[in-house]
């Protein structure tokens, strides 16, 4: 008798597993697009409308700024918050990456940057998001739609309190972008970026809730 020839379909009702991982791999794919298709809605809406925002942040004594590895956008952007708001107020302002590495220093190209702004940036060492950060924290501030949808995952009680770092200043690009891979001019775009969207955050925090 000759031997069957060997088939590459599975049995009936078993579900091959290079198959199965390329499913997965699909569904979380099309996951991450409807989150971050979402979380874009979410925040234009807040820029349409920005009151609960204005009112987290005129109850706050606690700033995070968040990006991915904490070490351009979320310290130049904390540092200058802190620059702006001065040495007598009540607000603390921390940062951290998603996937920092703890203690890294901050970006060459940024520490320049950052210094030409008169923003010091020398004594940085980055931090990575936590649950006691996140728990700290009256409002979060993510860089761009990848940490803003990574925070809400990992943390989904912090999703009421975390907002795009632009939201409230509408003439600028909702997101800001990382520089990482480029020259000196792209580090300065987006540090003129963060410096736009700042100063709202700034003139708010410094408003003072009658709830305070």
């Amino acid at each position: 008798m000759m031997d069957q020839p060997s088939s590459s379909l599975a049995p009936a009702g078993e579900t091959r597993p290079g198959l199965a991982l390329l499913s997965l791999g699909l569904i979380r794919q099309i996951a991450r697009k409807a989150s971050s298709v979402w979380a874009r809605a979410r925040m234009e809406s807040v820029r349409r409308d920005p009151a609960a925002l204005v009112g987290r942040l005129r109850r706050a004594t606690s700033v995070l700024v968040v990006c991915h590895g904490n070490i351009i956008r979320s310290p130049f952007a904390a540092q200058l918050l802190r620059h702006t708001l001065g040495p007598g107020t009540h607000v603390s302002v921390m940062s951290a990456g998603v996937d920092a590495l703890p203690g890294r220093a901050a970006h060459p190209n940024a520490l320049r940057i950052a210094e030409a702004l008169h923003v010091d940036m020398s004594r940085h060492a980055a931090s990575r998001l936590s649950q006691e950060l996140v728990d700290r924290a009256d409002v979060i501030f993510a860089a761009d739609l990848q940490q803003l949808t990574t925070i809400c995952r990992r943390f989904p009680d912090a999703r009421p309190k975390t907002f795009l770092l632009a939201c409230l200043a509408p003439r600028t690009p909702l997101e800001v972008r990382d520089p990482i891979n480029g020259d000196d001019t792209v580090f300065a775009r987006c540090f003129t970026h963060i410096l736009d969207v700042i100063h709202p955050i700034a003139r708010t925090l410094m408003t003072v809730s009658p709830q305070r």
